[in-house]
């Protein structure tokens, strides 16, 4: 009990010494000021404890008794308050911090769209944005079906759409709606016409009369399949011809070449810039920020702070990388290149195949002119309406 005491109250051992330290200890007894464990080391000095609170008084003893007073140690008291009071602003500073990250995960600070790549990411946060999703939003508020009404009100392109909160993250899960499929009208009367010129090669008509022969080569426009069947007992009548009919065809694309030039980037003379988003805004931490730099990549590196998954603070880090580079002569020609692109284009334009094809080049006035010539076998069968 009595350690504890010495450690409540503070306890602190003190060395006096002097010509008569006896005399300190009669003016202790006198005063009434308990000491602790006094020990006497030689005739001059002496060694004892008293309470921190008493330390005053007992300075001012040994001033009056002619004793110069050394403080040894101390131990409790006051040092245990100022630790206690450390220990407990650091005890409150980590329940404010916790306070803060369980309160910044009740708000939206990312919205992250999924599904329907159709739409543009711009025009779905606008569109969330104006139906009640927004970033700094108060998510336990949030009414996910009355957004999900007004959401598909605002964007008739979609389907269906459902909104899930991990931490502080709104992922949105989208389903585009399906286009209708176009039903064909059996009802009015139509023809079957070249769109484009060839050799026919195979003709597969299930109504209809077929005017043309495999072999035979037609124009644009020409007619292929009649929607008006001849009958020996009756009138002629009018039908919707349908089927297709397969021909080779020829392309000749051309394209101009600039001459060959690249760039070279390196990290030499690389320098870097940084800026800080808080919510929706940018602190750029350099000058200038909108003006475009020639003859450097710029990229770019957004760090955001937060868990994954379970928390994201409305604050990010962005690291911009400026890398300088210089245009340079190409080894090789792009010609062939080109000529690739230009075959990949007419294999989507065409409802067929490419059977074979061939690339030219010439030199015009410092330019390189690039021709594809392509013979292709395609379905060029196209159903004109008879206008009665």
């Amino acid at each position: 009990m009595a350690r504890v005491e010495e450690n409540i109250r503070g306890l602190v051992r003190a060395e006096l010494r002097g010509p008569e330290p006896e005399k300190l200890l009669n003016a202790c007894l006198a005063e009434n000021l308990p000491l602790i464990r006094p020990e006497s080391m030689d005739r001059w000095t002496l060694r004892l404890g008293v309470y921190e609170g008493d330390l005053q008084r007992l300075e001012e003893l040994a001033a009056k008794c002619g004793c110069e007073l050394r403080l040894l140690s101390r131990r409790g008291g006051s040092r245990v308050g100022k630790l206690l009071l450390r220990r407990f602003g650091l005890l409150l500073a980590a329940f404010a911090a916790l306070a803060l990250l369980l309160s910044a995960s009740l708000f939206v600070w990312e919205i992250r769209p999924v599904g329907a790549e159709e739409i543009s990411r711009g025009e779905l946060l606008r569109a969330l944005e104006e139906s009640g999703l927004r970033i700094g939003c108060f998510w336990p508020t949030l009414d996910a079906d009355a957004l999900r009404d007004r959401m598909l009100l605002r964007e008739p392109r979609l389907a269906w759409l459902a909104v899930n909160i991990h931490g502080s993250v709104a992922e949105v899960r989208l389903l585009p709606r399906a286009e209708k499929p176009e039903i064909p009208q059996d009802g009015g009367a139509a023809d079957l016409r070249a769109c484009r010129a060839g050799v026919v090669r195979n003709v597969s008509a299930r109504s209809g009369q077929v005017l043309v022969q495999p072999g035979q080569a037609v124009t644009a426009g020409e007619l292929l399949v009649s929607g008006s069947v001849e009958s020996i007992t009756a009138a002629p009548r009018r039908v919707r011809a349908q089927g297709e009919v397969w021909a080779d065809t020829w392309y000749e694309l051309t394209a101009l070449c600039p001459p060959p030039q690249g760039k070279e980037s390196g990290k030499a003379g690389a320098r870097g810039r940084l800026a800080l988003k808080i919510g929706g805004k940018r602190i750029n931490f350099y000058q200038n920020g909108g003006k475009t730099i020639d003859g450097c990549d710029k990229i770019v590196h957004e760090y955001n702070l937060g868990i994954e998954g379970l928390f994201r603070l409305p604050l990010s880090i962005v690291r911009e990388e400026l890398r300088p580079y210089r245009v340079k002569e190409l080894s090789r020609d792009p010609a062939e290149e080109i000529g690739q692109r230009m075959l990949a284009s007419l294999a989507e334009h065409i409802e067929g195949e490419i059977v074979s094809s061939s690339l030219s080049t010439a030199q015009v006035d410092g330019m390189t002119v690039v021709t594809l010539r392509a013979q292709c076998r395609e379905d060029i069968a196209q159903t004109v309406d008879i206008t009665p």
